[in-house]
């Protein structure tokens, strides 16, 4: 019974055609070689009618080479000429059409061997055998892919040969019919396997073309992907840009008229004032200080954005800047009615000054801002090799999730409704910056409810500390000092003149470099202080640098600016000017103007020493 079934399916798999999956790729592949195997067969036709005619002298052969002839050339013109396969109808109606042709040849060598092949002369006998099986191993080439043509020219090709060798009288005729019979069973299995193969072949293919469509698909998605990722990198640099303009330009315009109040406030503070009037100022002071603080804080995070700030370590005893910061906070901590406690430290560091006062004075800030009550104390602790200054508070806490978050710019907690009194959300990214630039590490630790602790670890420095005399409460004046102001802003100018004036300076003030050059004539300054954008697509730098070329004199100058954009803070740093950012203190105007006039010790008071050191390089010579 399985016999049974078994047969039937091979037999039907003779008869059956594969699938359109399969099929197209068959008669591709049979077509391919149709024109080659049908020129080749009409020639070996032709040479076979010659030598059986020369051998019998029977010109029948003729009429059988001349239809062998035609079949052959009509396959050659078949897979030369028949158009490409395109639906499914179309390419089961080629495979009908080659299967023709299988049949066709098939029957035209196998009425070779049915009519000319005699075995009483040996000599035929050899000729239709050799040809068939040449023809029958070149058939087995051409018709592998597509197993039913391989089926239907076997079958038609051997069997006659095997039937009248069958037929012969004598033994060894019979027993090469019987090979011949056993060489067609082992040939349609042959091709039964080749045929398999072709198919695993052409699944082989389909699949390699799925996984190409795939990857190339997947390389489309990629390349858009990162398309997209390239252009969102794009506007998110152009938003930065954007970003950085916006904040330079608004700081810009908010520091002239800031300078100006500045200036002129403390011009005012110098002349005879009622109390009442004293109130006034004291609490106009007190918001344009609130200003700019405000300003100074972007401006602190624009240098760190903009990667200019330089560490310069040195022994730095870290007692008197802890001391000064205390004195600093004292007054708010009062207000707020919290204790602010400093340990006394002998350490000395290995660091930069104006650096690690600032980050100090950040924490501190944010530590009295986020305490309600009890208090913050300053310490330090030695550990190995390395001074951790510390500050604790017992304010509200920080979230473990929240850690890192909050020294992300704009980040700040327990103020949802953006109060500006509770800080930009700057200063912790400051301080990771400054940190970041002095390469040492900043860490926290916290509890919700419990208050925090932030800690800066410094490198201990075994040099001693120079002490340096600092200057007294009484600002010595710029008597006979002949200082010149470039600014083309008039309110500024004129608060410049006013101030520079009240400290016993002989002040000139010009609003560009033309009309500098046009004051040297009759004035030759002591120092130049030049505003760092001027009219003309001119800048303060170009100015000063003008007027030294027009008197042949290396006279020291002062470049003030209020823009904080990347690019001019490093063009400004690369200078050789002292570079002040509005709005500028008149006390840090003061000790500046001092200490380049060589009527002051090399150190600055409280107010300039806050400054980065990338805001008051000294002037070199």
């Amino acid at each position: 019974m399985n016999f049974k079934i078994g047969a039937q399916a091979i037999l039907r798999r003779a008869l059956t055609f594969d699938g359109p999956r399969y099929l197209g790729s068959q008669v591709a592949l049979v077509r391919h070689n149709l024109t080659l195997a049908g020129a080749a067969a009409a020639v070996v036709g032709i040479v076979m009618a010659a030598m059986h005619h020369h051998v019998t002298g029977d010109v029948r052969i003729w009429v059988w080479c001349a239809v062998e002839v035609a079949v052959s050339l009509a396959g050659a013109v078949l897979g030369r000429w028949q158009p490409s396969p395109g639906h499914a109808h179309q390419i089961r109606r080629q495979a009908q059409v080659l299967w023709l042709f299988a049949l066709a040849q098939g029957l035209t060598w196998g009425t070779l061997a049915a009519l000319f092949m005699r075995t009483d002369l040996p000599q035929t006998t050899n000729f239709v055998l050799g040809a068939t099986a040449g023809l029958n191993s070149g058939g087995m080439v051409l018709f592998a892919p597509m197993w039913p043509l391989s089926v239907i020219y076997l079958l038609t090709t051997v069997p006659p040969a095997v039937w009248v060798l069958m037929q012969s009288p004598h033994l060894p005729d019979q027993a090469l019919g019987l090979a011949c019979a056993i060489y067609v069973v082992a040939m349609l299995v042959f091709a039964w396997h080749a045929a398999r193969a072709v198919r695993e072949s052409i699944d082989v293919r389909f699949e390699n073309a799925d996984l190409i469509g795939r990857l190339r698909d997947q390389t489309q998605r990629a390349f858009s992907a990162r398309q997209e990722a390239e252009e969102a990198l794009l506007e998110a640099e152009a938003a930065d840009r954007a970003k950085g303009v916006f904040m330079a330009a608004a700081s810009h315009d908010l520091r002239q008229p800031l300078h100006a109040l500045g200036l002129f406030a403390s011009a005012l503070g110098r002349t005879h004032l009622s109390p009442s009037q004293r109130a006034l100022l004291d609490h106009v002071e007190h918001s344009a200080d609130a200003a700019c603080d405000m300003l100074s804080t972007l401006l602190d995070f624009s240098k760190v954005d903009a990667g200019v700030i330089t560490s310069r370590p040195q022994a730095l005893a870290l007692q008197p800047v802890l001391s000064e910061l205390q004195r600093e906070f004292s007054a708010q901590a009062q207000s707020q009615r919290l204790q602010l406690r400093l340990h006394a430290t002998p350490l000395v560091v290995m660091a930069d000054g104006a650096l690690v006062e600032r980050i100090v004075r950040n924490l501190v800030s944010n530590a009295l801002r986020y305490t309600e009550r009890g208090g913050v104390l300053i310490g330090v602790r030695r550990r190995g090799d390395a001074a951790v200054i510390e500050v604790w508070d017992t304010g509200i806490g920080i979230p473990p999730d929240q850690h890192r978050a909050i020294f992300r710019e704009f980040h700040q907690l327990g103020n949802p409704e953006r109060d500006r009194r509770k800080g930009l959300g700057l200063g912790l990214a400051i301080v990771e910056g400054l940190a970041r630039a002095m390469n040492v590490p900043i860490t926290l630790a916290s509890r919700p409810g419990r208050g925090s602790v932030f800690r800066l670890a410094l490198p201990l420095s075994r040099e001693a500390v120079r002490e340096v005399a600092r200057p007294t409460d009484a600002q010595p004046d710029l008597q006979g000092a002949k200082v010149l102001v470039i600014d083309d802003d008039e309110s500024v100018r004129a608060a410049m003149a006013e101030l520079l004036t009240s400290w016993g300076a002989w002040c000139e003030v010009v609003e560009s470099a033309d009309q500098a050059l046009g004051l040297t004539v009759r004035f030759v300054p002591d120092l130049i202080v030049a505003d760092y954008r001027l009219r003309g697509h001119r800048n303060g730098r170009e100015a000063i640098d003008l007027v030294r070329q027009a008197l042949g004199l290396t006279v020291p100058g002062v470049l003030v600016t209020g823009d904080t954009a990347a690019d001019r803070l490093r063009e400004a740093q690369a200078s050789e000017l002292t570079l002040l950012h509005k709005p500028v203190p008149a006390d840090e105007l003061h000790a500046t103007l001092m200490q380049l006039l060589g009527r002051q010790p090399g150190v600055m008071d409280g107010a300039a020493r806050r400054s980065l050191p990338a805001e008051n390089a000294p002037a070199a010579g």
